[in-house]
């Protein structure tokens, strides 16, 4: 079952899907990630976005940058309907994980689409796309 992820003021930003690599994909069906080990976050091009722990993804700094329905910390709104999903591309190799954060309550300074938006991966040679803030 996919999961949903929720930036916070509670709009539905990315969702987790339940294929084999728990691709991370953004409401318009753009492939920009990944779960590796059930806890870290990584982007298609290799970078370490994040953990995921506990229902709630928190960036390489240790602040809560998205929430699933479970710890969204506000009410969460209904999106619009989800787009079709784009083919994954190749992931790249993982670069090294990050100092293991103190996890803590403030907000992340980036909101959830830019997190996830460095993870993507354009077709020029692997480079991460422009990011355009959806937050």
């Amino acid at each position: 079952m996919e999961k949903i992820l929720y930036n916070e003021k509670g709009k539905p930003v990315a969702y987790i899907a339940s294929d084999y690599r728990r691709t991370i994909y953004l409401w318009d069906g753009l492939p920009v990630g990944y779960l590796y080990e059930e806890q870290h976050v990584y982007g298609a091009n290799g970078r370490h976005l994040g953990w995921f722990r506990d229902d709630i993804l928190y960036n390489n700094h240790g602040e809560m940058a998205g929430f699933t329905d479970l710890t969204c910390p506000v009410s969460i709104a209904k999106g619009p309907p989800k787009k079709k999903k784009a083919p994954p591309e190749e992931i790249r190799p993982r670069w090294k994980v990050p100092k293991f954060p103190k996890f803590g309550y403030k907000p992340a300074r980036k909101g959830l689409a830019e997190l996830l938006r460095a993870g993507q991966v354009s077709s020029e040679g692997g480079k991460a796309l422009p990011q355009a803030p959806e937050d």
